[in-house]
């Protein structure tokens, strides 16, 4: 059991160390090229919606595939990681901003994108054998590791240039892949025919992308809301370069505002279950969107760097409690057999703020100033929150979400 908790935030480790490579430092990157905001913003907003179509695809596929296990899905993704980072390398170093580079830069960063709500599920894979992972603290320590690797490249892309991320990327992917092979589980002929059984049930009911949605309104309403807030999150972190030098900061600056976000974060998530056992999962949701609220604010009024480090603090209570409070909703609301789905609609709803937030980000911040785009990023957040509140008060009229003890 220690073992299995162990190798799943060997996963997480790995996954969220590449991800810091690719989403934190994407704009660099592509700045260096000498793509412009806008052709950024498409980039971004491109890879989002290609992810859209690519998670319930992978998450249909693999219900309908249940014999096929779940690793071998991720695997598959970052194997085409690795090829088209290194495509990445050799056309930008060759010929530099091209279509190529495009096409590539769109590809893998939609399965990156349609990989996390996979990670997500193998969480609650073996909870039919009563087996618990501790999501919050493989989750948390996923943070720990983008802190780490956010603030290092920072100093890295200073001192060799953006050009070197996509080697990175490559590496990460490597170790991610090496870490998802060993999350196994050694079936005893009891267990293995536990998992024939339920393979039956889950392919028995296989749920579209549409029909989750209607099955399950409550939760639909929450995830449209979450969706408003994060918009205004992604346009952020999109394109938090030009958010730091709008107040006369560098890259480097840039490494040390996303690892004091990061690093804020492991308490709350460390600490998560013992949160769900003291507070309702509703409340710790509201405390975030309202911390959400907070950041925003206060990144919109910073005049200084230091005004966006005491953003980046915030998200102690923002991202870093609803992150894993969605992923528990959405897991103890949903059946069983719809578990993969659930995770899945979670993610698509997030990556079309991402589609949202890198649209408006590009787009507005070549029209307007960063001012002006944070302020509306404000009007986003309060709309989104609002939203979020009337879904879960829904939900409290209906039937009060208790903590299933199996989880």
């Amino acid at each position: 059991m220690k073992t299995l908790n162990s190798r799943y935030q060997f996963i997480n480790v790995s996954y969220f160390a590449m991800m810091a490579a690719m989403l934190a430092f994407a704009s660099n990157y592509l700045l260096d090229l000498g793509y412009t905001n806008s052709q950024i913003g498409i980039i971004l907003a491109l890879y989002s919606i290609v992810s859209l179509f690519l998670q319930p695809v992978c998450a249909s596929f693999s219900d309908n595939h249940p014999d096929i296990p779940l690793q071998r899905f991720i695997q598959a993704l970052l194997a085409f990681i690795m090829v088209g980072s290194l495509i990445m390398f050799v056309s930008g170093k060759i010929w530099g901003r091209n279509l190529l580079l495009s096409v590539m830069t769109v590809l893998i960063f939609a399965c990156m994108m349609s990989g996390s709500p996979l990670i997500n599920t193998l969480a609650f894979i073996y909870e039919k054998y009563n087996i618990r992972i501790n999501y919050g603290m493989a989750r948390g320590l996923g943070s720990a590791t983008y802190a780490v690797i956010s603030m290092v490249l920072g100093y890295v892309v200073d001192a060799l240039g953006a050009g070197i991320l996509p080697i990175t990327y490559i590496l990460f992917a490597a170790l991610s892949c090496f870490a998802v092979q060993t999350y196994r589980l050694k079936l005893s002929n009891k267990r293995k025919r536990q998992e024939e059984q339920f393979e039956k049930e889950e392919k028995n009911s296989n749920i579209s992308f549409f029909q989750f949605l209607t099955k399950y309104k409550m939760l639909t309403i929450v995830l449209t809301g979450y969706m408003l807030v994060y918009t205004t999150h992604a346009i952020i972190n999109n394109f938090y370069i030009q958010v730091i030098q709008n107040v006369g900061g560098t890259s480097s600056n840039m490494g040390i505002a996303v690892f004091i976000a990061a690093l804020v974060e492991l308490p709350a998530m460390f600490g998560f279950e013992k949160l769900i056992k003291r507070f309702r999962i509703e409340t710790l949701m509201k405390v975030s969107l309202v911390m959400y609220a907070l950041k925003h604010i206060v990144t919109f009024f910073a005049t200084n760097v230091w005004g966006i480090y005491i953003a980046s603090f915030l998200q102690i209570g923002a991202y870093a409690v609803f992150t894993p409070a969605s992923v528990y909703f959405v897991n103890q609301i949903v059946s069983k057999t719809d578990v993969l789905m659930g995770q899945t609609v979670n993610m698509m709803f997030i990556t079309m703020a991402g589609v949202l937030g890198s649209l408006l980000g590009g787009i507005l911040m070549d029209v307007f100033s960063v001012h002006i785009v944070l302020g509306i990023g404000i009007v986003l957040t309060l709309a989104g929150t609002l939203l979020c509140f009337a879904g879960m008060a829904r939900r409290k009229e209906e039937q009060p979400l208790v903590l299933n003890e199996e989880l």
